[in-house]
């Protein structure tokens, strides 16, 4: 069952409530039964002195009584002259006057003479030799003792005539009218208990008589070395304080268990006990009402804080909460009432952001696309043309990586300013994402589209001037139009898109979509998606093309091409995938296991005795990629072989994108041992200046100047050049491309270091590349004759 919050409130104050109030009672409570109990054993033990008291008193006054009897002329008269009629008559006549409840007289041995009991009738009396000798040696006078297993209290007193002469004895039975006037003096209840041997007999009590359980009890309770310790029994269903109280002169065998009700001592405290749970009963009472008053009070304004919170959870931001309060819950609600103003003034901003950018605070895309999908009906439905023209900042990333992120903000609030000023009220510009807008155009004939989409080109290429210098900038557009290129917005923004790639390729800056790009995209879209299973299906391999060291012909390294072998579209080059490995990030894993593969490759011919050096390529973004060194020197490590037999070749383009870390990458990975080289030299933008820094050991004159230099002499120039200037500055040079002899002559003629091209070998699979090097190595040494070999030896 749930419980509200008012009532865990009142119970949480009533839980209080009997937190403190119980413990509080119960130890008044417990304090005063320990008080009564205690009270209890000590009048157990005064009680206990009382009868120890009692019984010696009595037993005073008996001997007393006695001695008068044996005082009597006529008695010692009758005793001396063994006058047994008148001896009789004087016992029974003075047992008789004193209560004596057994009256016996023995001689000097204790030989009985006489014994009566209370009614003047003789009994036996047993051997009192043994009482007479206790008498006469301890002089005591009293005794207890069991006679006919009855227990009486005895006292012998000698026969004097005037020397002794006999022994008088008189015994008061121990029975329930000696115990009761004992409990009356005493205070106590009280049991005469006889141990014969190792049996144990009730006398008398002024208890009822228990039932045997209850007088196993008692009997357990009955030992001489309890005398001391006070007990508490439980008899006929009641708690006694109970104390063994051992009889004079009766050897042990004879006690008397004292006790006194736990129920008695505690009767004085029971209206105590009464006034107590009254006044708990009382304060519980009070304490509910007040947690109920307590708890309303405290919850009626928790409710209407609970109900105002619903109403702002509906959306509803208008109303406020009303507490009279000057308290805390006062300050609770002000309180709650500026959160409901500050939730209202957020959630504007929130809904704002949610549909605008918040750099140039264009709408976004989200904002686009909903626009886009209300104005499609409505273009439908008027027989309107609408235009979604994607726009993209060519090298922007370039602007970031130069000047920084910040002057690159400015640039794009700038080029949305621009662009908002140059388009009319009814037209939509958004901020795509990155350096990319779109621009949404309603109503306007197809025939003036290029040319509103042209002076938005005009205006962006202006010049923007940020800090001191002219930047100028290009941007690609590409254009879709309803319902020509597609019904809906998301199929108009991917044409868009792919229209805007297209203007990049061709560099026209405007490109309308060309119907049937659709499947070219899709082609690479799902190739970026099998590229990303080659590596784990096997689906990669490496072809293997020969250098041939033009000054020996001799082969001493190749160049590892990587191909895709697709399970459905057969050997896909490297130009067809590589720029889509970079754009998805996908080239890290290529280049991993390239190189993994490479360097086993090349510890494979090793370990075969072939020594071959192999060159592979990087690309930009391995050179991007902090981790390559690392990577490199792990698989270095592993396969153990020697790093300079591995060329890493890195492209102009590549190393210009970000030349100072690009540096930095390539200084890490020359420390690794590798040679490094510069591939497609000539075709690139950089600088003597900057080349000169590069940890570089070799250059590769690109295939687009060596294939026509012996028909064109511009490039045979360009070519001789090159291999002049990478000797001067100390680099060797790989001329790629060659695929006739006049171009290999030419070569050794500029004094070319290596050539590579389908002259010598087309690239080939590993094991073909095994059996084709193992030849072309035994050809050579069997061509060479013996001396040095090496080129310049």
């Amino acid at each position: 069952m749930r419980i509200n919050f008012r009532g865990r409130l009142s119970l949480l104050l009533l839980a209080l409530f009997v937190l403190v109030q119980l413990p509080t009672f119960f130890a008044f409570y417990y304090a005063t039964r320990q008080s009564a109990l205690t009270q209890a054993q000590t009048r157990l033990a005064s009680g206990a002195r009382v009868f120890a008291d009692l019984l010696s008193t009595r037993g005073a006054q008996l001997l007393d009584a006695v001695q008068i009897t044996t005082a009597d002329f006529g008695f010692k008269q009758a005793v001396a002259t063994g006058d047994t009629p008148t001896i009789h008559s004087v016992l029974y006549n003075q047992g008789h006057r004193i209560s004596a409840d057994l009256m016996v007289l023995t001689d000097l041995d204790g030989r009985v003479i006489a014994s009566l009991d209370a009614s003047g009738r003789s009994m036996p009396v047993g051997d009192w030799a043994p009482l007479v000798a206790n008498a006469d040696s301890t002089a005591a006078g009293t005794t207890m003792t069991l006679i006919n297993g009855r227990a009486y209290q005895l006292v012998i007193v000698p026969v004097r005539a005037p020397t002794r002469i006999a022994w008088v004895g008189m015994g008061f039975a121990l029975d329930d009218k000696l115990a009761q006037s004992l409990k009356d003096l005493a205070g106590v209840e009280v049991t005469f208990v006889a141990r014969d041997g190792g049996t144990q007999r009730w006398l008398s009590s002024t208890l009822p008589a228990p039932n045997d359980d209850d007088r196993q009890v008692q009997f357990a309770a009955a030992h001489p070395e309890q005398a001391t310790q006070p007990r508490v029994l439980s008899i006929g269903g009641q708690e006694y304080f109970s104390q063994w109280q051992p009889l004079q002169g009766a050897n042990g065998t004879l006690g008397a268990l004292l006790q006194f009700s736990r129920s008695q001592a505690l009767a004085t405290y029971r209206p105590l006990e009464h006034e107590l749970l009254l006044i708990a009963a009382l304060s519980l009472i009070a304490s509910l009402g007040g947690a109920l008053w307590l708890s309303r009070n405290v919850t009626r304004p928790v409710s209407q804080l609970a109900d105002a919170a619903r109403r702002i959870g509906h959306g509803d931001y208008l109303g406020t909460v009303e507490v009279q309060h000057n308290d805390e819950l006062g300050e609770l609600a002000h309180a709650f009432n500026g959160m409901q103003r500050g939730i209202a003034r957020r959630e504007q901003q929130i809904a704002h952001a949610a549909f605008h950018d918040n750099l140039t605070t264009l709408p976004n895309r989200a904002s686009l696309q909903q626009r886009l999908v209300e104005a499609l009906p409505r273009a439908g439905a008027a027989g309107h043309t609408l235009a979604v023209l994607m726009l993209d900042v060519d090298r922007f990333k370039e602007i970031n990586d130069t000047m920084g992120h910040a002057i690159g903000d400015r640039v794009l609030i700038e080029i949305g300013r621009r662009l908002r000023a140059g388009l009319r009220d009814a037209d939509m510009l958004a901020r795509f994402g990155g350096d990319e807008f779109v621009v949404l155009m309603e109503g306007i004939a197809a025939s003036e589209l290029v040319q509103r989409a042209e002076q938005l080109l005009a205006t962006v290429g202006e010049p923007i001037t940020a800090e001191g210098m002219e930047l100028f900038l290009d941007v690609s557009v590409g254009m879709a139009l309803f319902p020509e290129h597609g019904d809906n917005a998301e199929e108009l923004l991917r044409r868009a898109d792919i229209a805007m790639y297209d203007a990049k390729e061709s560099r026209t800056r405007l490109q309308l979509y060309r119907p049937g790009r659709d499947a070219e995209h899709l082609y690479r879209l799902s190739l970026v998606n099998d590229l990303r299973r080659a590596v784990p299906n096997g689906e990669l391999m490496l072809y293997y093309q020969p250098k041939q060291q033009l000054c020996s012909g001799r082969v001493v390294n190749v160049e590892a091409l990587l191909r895709w072998r697709h399970p459905q579209h057969g050997i896909i080059p490297p130009d067809d995938f590589i720029a889509l490995a970079e754009h998805s990030g996908i080239i890290r894993t290529l280049t991993d296991w390239v190189l993994h593969e490479v360097i086993r490759q090349c510890a494979e011919w090793s370990a075969a005795g072939m020594d071959i050096g192999i060159a592979l390529n990087l690309s930009a973004m391995d050179l991007g990629s902090g981790e390559l060194p690392d990577l490199l020197a792990r698989h270095l490590a592993h396969y153990r072989i020697d790093p300079s037999q591995l060329v890493l070749e890195v492209t102009e383009t590549a190393v210009m994108r970000d030349a100072l870390y690009s540096l930095e990458v390539l200084n890490r990975l020359k420390a690794c041992g590798v040679m490094l080289a510069i591939d497609d030299f000539g075709t690139g933008y950089s600088s003597l200046s900057h080349l000169k820094r590069l940890p570089v050991d070799e250059l590769k004159i690109d295939k687009s100047f060596v294939m026509g230099m012996a028909e064109d002499e511009d490039d045979a120039v360009i070519v001789r050049s090159t291999i002049e200037l990478a000797h001067n500055m100390g680099l060797k040079v790989v001329a790629e491309g060659v695929e006739t002899e006049a171009a290999m002559e030419m070569l050794r003629g500029f004094r070319c270091d290596s050539a590579q091209g389908y002259l010598i070998s087309r690239p080939m699979a590993a094991a073909d590349a095994t059996r084709w090097l193992a030849a072309a190595t035994e050809t050579y040494d069997r061509q060479t004759a013996p001396g040095p070999t090496e080129c310049g030896a």
